[in-house]
């Protein structure tokens, strides 16, 4: 015991603290579980179109996620280049957006967005449980996450990201 007498329960206490912190970190992980250690993060959704797809879908791919919403004004200062990527890359990189906004982005609005920039690849509403956005610890948008041919997440950016950055990390993965 210390001078003041306090060491036995301010011991007690961290002990407390640590089991509680435990306990929370083992019950979230069991609520959202990710996929440690191969770095493949599945997950399923229905597109705009009532299409079911899955990230497993693009095994052997480069998939840019893109989380977004239409409200969100960096999401549309970003949408030219998404565009202008899809057009020099093709089909050899999988875009797919993913509004993280589904109560105010309905399917409709997604297609008219879709339509409005001739975006040519997939959009989706993130009403997968739990959302595909927390398994990708999405905290703000747009948050742009490049996953390699194999599934792994290889970059991640959050905010506007300049279409050379983009283009250079998705050539360094197609080879």
């Amino acid at each position: 015991m210390g001078l003041n007498g306090k060491n036995k329960s301010t011991s007690k206490d961290l002990l407390w603290l640590i089991a509680a912190f435990i306990l929370i970190a083992v019950t979230v992980r069991s609520w959202y579980p990710i996929q440690q250690g191969s770095g493949k993060n599945d997950f399923t959704l229905t597109d705009i179109y009532g299409d079911e797809f899955s990230l497993n879908d693009f095994t052997g791919k480069v998939v840019l996620l893109d989380f977004m919403a239409t409200w969100c004004g960096p999401c549309k200062a970003s949408m030219s280049g998404l565009v202008a990527l899809h057009e020099e890359l093709g089909d050899r990189v999988e875009i797919v957006s993913i509004s993280v906004s589904p109560a105010s982005d309905s399917e409709l609005m997604l297609r008219a967005w879709k339509a409005d920039w001739g975006a040519d690849w997939i959009h989706a509403r993130d009403l997968a449980d739990p959302p595909v956005s927390q398994t990708y610890k999405v905290t703000a948008i747009p948050t742009y996450v490049i996953i390699d041919r194999n599934g792994v997440e290889t970059f991640r950016h959050v905010g506007v990201t300049p279409e050379a950055t983009l283009m250079e990390e998705l050539l360094s993965l197609l080879g």
